[in-house]
């Protein structure tokens, strides 16, 4: 029972929300940048004060405990260079070597690796459930006929970001330079005003299949897959301990 989860503050800048109150998720890509006026005039921002942290997305498997099956090509995401020197969320590991890297660990996804091998950064959980690798392994992404080989450097602890892979969008833009725009964002707003915020952008970016959720309810949604497998342990348990007081209660009954 104390690996369950439980509520976590949502403007905690060092939770598995970074802070941000806000997860939109667009069928179509935001072609500007959405921190620009004519970004900001696609989302319906007026206020000024919302800061956009966009993300360059690669289609692919869900690599979450959502999926059932073991993905062969997860979802990546490109984050951005302001967003990396933020040192938000909070990492379970990385492979930093430095001060620096430790403090941040975001800073690895720009560091080139020795063999051509792109560094990435999962979510801990994904990581090792569900992708069964851990910190300094590779793994082998296939698009078409180009193999590209990927290295987890930095193991997030339990954010909202384990649906997908995270690179930095100068390897992202590099590697995939046919995914324009921008699919994923983190906003930054005040938490009164996340509801209102929210249905502004689903109703003025309906055409981009726009899909905004709190990021604390997209974190529960993990948490309930990790809590229902704790019930079920501790159910098993209870019925072991159960089975087991019966047994000795009728060893003892038998030695009377």
């Amino acid at each position: 029972d104390a690996f369950r989860r439980g509520d976590i503050d949502p403007a905690d800048r060092h939770s598995g929300t970074g802070g941000y109150p806000l997860l939109v998720n667009l069928m179509l890509p935001v072609v500007h940048d959405p921190n620009s006026a004519e970004g900001r005039d696609v989302l319906g921002l007026s206020d000024a004060g919302i800061k956009v942290e966009p993300f360059r997305l690669l289609p692919g498997d869900d690599a979450s405990c959502l999926n059932l099956y073991e993905p062969t090509n997860p979802r990546i995401l490109g984050a951005g260079r302001n967003f990396m020197d933020a040192g938000r969320f909070a990492f379970q590991g990385s492979l930093a070597a430095s001060d620096a890297d430790r403090a941040n660990p975001w800073r690895l996804l720009t560091q080139p690796i020795p063999g051509g091998a792109i560094p990435i950064a999962a979510d801990a959980n994904s990581m090792t459930y569900v992708l069964h690798k851990s910190l300094g392994d590779e793994m082998e992404l296939v698009r078409g006929d180009r193999r590209i080989r990927l290295k987890f450097v930095a193991a997030l602890a339990d954010s909202v970001f384990q649906s997908e892979l995270l690179m930095s969008e100068e390897n992202f833009v590099r590697l995939f330079p046919e995914q324009q725009g921008y699919r994923v964002l983190l906003l930054d707003a005040p938490a009164a005003q996340a509801h209102s915020i929210a249905e502004s952008i689903e109703r003025t970016a309906a055409d981009l299949g726009a899909d905004a959720m709190p990021t604390a309810q997209r974190l529960a949604e993990f948490h309930a897959v990790e809590n229902t497998y704790l019930s079920t342990f501790q159910t098993l348990g209870g019925l072991g301990l159960l089975v087991g007081t019966i047994g000795l209660a009728a060893v003892l009954l038998r030695n009377i």
